[in-house]
């Protein structure tokens, strides 16, 4: 046995031939990497899990996984980041922060997208952006940190999103795969 011998992922997959185990490795890196991207902002994790989907199925064609399921993972990506976007404004709003604190918070992630290191901001952009724009509002120091926290819940909250629904498109490609 070879220390990089296909014959476990090609008994799991049903496979004989090395193009399918060749794909499936390196669909598989892909997950691996996409997976632990989710964990990073910035870091598109999901979208690179979904990459890893679209090479797999380009490579195999017909033999490999259909169509209708490139499509749907891809539709979850799209919606993993849409509710990733909302979540930092939706804790904000859920910790007593007004239309401007969401608002703040939407716009220091964006901006925080930015500014060196993007790492560094995307974590404080929202949190700033909510405090800003609960100070303008009129709001205490108080009140706009709690804003600025609830920014922090809500980020937390779609992580868990992101990561949970990008476990879900790597299992149900492993289903697809094993169950061809």
């Amino acid at each position: 046995m070879h220390l990089f011998d296909p014959a476990p992922i090609l008994a799991v997959a049903g496979s004989s031939t090395g193009t399918e185990a060749a794909a499936l490795i390196v669909a598989t890196l892909f997950f691996i990497a996409g997976f632990f991207g989710t964990f990073v902002p910035a870091f598109p994790g999901s979208f690179i899990v979904w990459v890893g989907i679209i090479i797999y199925r380009l490579w195999l064609g017909d033999a490999g996984i259909p169509w209708w399921f490139v499509f749907v993972s891809g539709a979850l990506t799209l919606i993993i980041y849409f509710f990733d976007i909302l979540c930092g404004a939706w804790g904000a709003r859920k910790f007593g922060a007004t239309w401007r604190g969401a608002v703040g918070a939407l716009l220091g992630a964006i901006v925080g997208f930015f500014i060196p290191p993007p790492l560094l901001w995307l974590l404080l952009g929202p949190v700033i952006g909510a405090i800003i724009g609960e100070l303008l509002g009129g709001r205490r120091l108080a009140e706009a940190g709690r804003a600025g926290f609830g920014t922090v819940v809500g980020a937390l909250v779609g992580l868990v999103f992101k990561i949970s629904v990008t476990l879900f498109m790597i299992g149900w490609f492993y289903l697809l795969v094993i169950m061809k």
